[in-house]
């Protein structure tokens, strides 16, 4: 089927991978001797590295099981030839949700994902360790290393969706023009993003035909319903919105906010 990751059982044992292929092992390697190296220096800063190790560890942990439960693009008709089956986990996908509900957990891209989290989180604290000494925060006061915590640690961390977008069904050709002018309508024309809701993904497209009247030949004019999920900071999943766009997918005729609860085209 069209738009789905590929599948890797061809290289790994049946149940264990299922989106990660030869690159992401090679990436993975890379990855653990770049965090040898990373602890390698944490030890040359402070005897209580393993304390750091340990937390991020467990910090990167907590936010790859979150992940299941935040980053979840649902099963979709867009971008396949049948109904695709959902996925969950980000950056790295782990899970593939079917249309009944059932869940299947992937142990080996469960800890390539958490390879990652801890990567990029063990990465942020050496970050912040040579920021701190660079300014010298340790001499300053309370509020002064309050607010450069709050600047450059959960400031930037909160706004990420800005910048990186979160998991989407995959689409190409018209798909992906129907997704991108239904999102520049709940943008510009509908106001969506902004201070809260800071980036929006495709979720699905529906076609809900029309009947044209009988001077045109009753000729059916299918107009695109596209339903997008909204994140806001931290990638927390606020809102689904609907758009239905008209015949030529250019034009937004309809908009319509839904929770995250249920279907996007169920009333």
């Amino acid at each position: 089927m069209r738009g789905q990751w590929p599948a890797a059982t061809a290289i790994w044992p049946e149940g264990l991978i299922h989106f990660a292929g030869a690159t992401h092992l090679i990436l993975g390697i890379v990855g653990v001797i770049l965090g040898a190296l990373l602890v390698i220096w944490w030890t040359q800063q402070t005897g209580r590295w393993y304390a750091v190790f340990a937390g991020t560890l467990l910090f990167s942990m907590l936010l790859n099981v979150a992940a299941f439960y935040v980053f979840v693009v649902p099963p979709h008709s867009v971008g396949c030839i049948d109904l695709c089956p959902g996925r969950i986990g980000f950056p790295l996908p782990f899970a593939t949700l079917s249309a009944a509900g059932t869940v299947q957990i992937y142990i080996g891209d469960f800890l390539l994902n958490l390879l990652l989290l801890w990567l990029l989180l063990f990465g942020g604290v050496v970050a912040w360790r040579i920021l701190s000494e660079a300014i010298q925060l340790r001499e300053r006061g309370l509020r002064f290393r309050l607010l450069s915590f709050v600047t450059f640690v959960l400031l930037s961390w909160g706004l990420l969706p800005r910048y990186f977008s979160p998991p989407a069904a995959n689409v190409t050709g018209d798909e992906l023009r129907l997704s991108v002018n239904a999102r520049r309508a709940a943008e510009s024309t509908y106001g969506v993003t902004g201070l809260w809701v800071h980036r929006l993904a495709l979720e699905d497209i529906r076609y809900v035909p029309v009947e044209a009247p009988d001077i045109f030949g009753d000729i059916d004019k299918p107009q695109a319903q596209v339903c997008l999920r909204g994140y806001t900071y931290f990638y927390l999943p606020w809102r689904r919105y609907r758009v239905k766009l008209d015949q030529t997918g250019v034009t937004p005729l309809n908009f319509e906010e839904l929770s995250l609860t249920g279907s996007c085209w169920l009333p």
